[in-house]
């Protein structure tokens, strides 16, 4: 019996990329982001968000987005900071796309099974570099299991 192929959601999107919700249902409604409804909610294939993230411009404004991230963490911006402590860490990982991928997908399940945990991450693959690019946002504790998790 074949795998059942994992389907993600507008949210998992806009989890993995750091763009918001508004922005993934805008690429949907042009057709930079293919999908199909399942049960009256859109559904994209690893197929899908790869061709969405192989866009030159989706790119260009994810990075923008990070970069942006980071400065406001830096000017003690932190709008999404809950408990006491909130820290701010950028992680190289060289790798393969694939295997990129698979850490990517493992960290959107960590927020998704998440118990009022909140890890917010921007990842990005290097191209010329054969790297990802992760910067996390989450408390000590919880960045401690992302960063196991990427360590894997």
């Amino acid at each position: 019996m074949a795998e059942l192929e994992k389907l993600y959601t507008v949210d998992d999107i806009a989890q993995m990329t750091a763009l918001t919700t508004r922005t993934i249902r805008n690429y949907l409604r042009n057709g930079m982001l293919k999908g199909r409804k399942i049960g009256g909610q859109w559904r994209f294939t690893q197929a899908d968000v790869q061709a969405l993230l192989e866009r030159g411009e989706v790119i260009t404004e994810m990075r923008a987005i990070q970069r942006q991230s980071v400065l406001d963490f830096i000017d003690g911006v932190n709008t999404g900071v809950q408990g006491t402590m909130q820290i701010c860490t950028i992680v190289d990982l060289y790798a393969s796309r694939e295997e990129a991928t698979r850490k990517s997908d493992a960290l959107c399940a960590l927020v998704n099974a998440s118990q009022g945990e909140s890890l917010t991450y921007h990842y990005d693959y290097l191209d010329a570099e054969g790297k990802a690019r992760y910067v996390l946002f989450a408390s000590p504790d919880f960045l401690t299991q992302a960063l196991t998790l990427l360590q894997k």
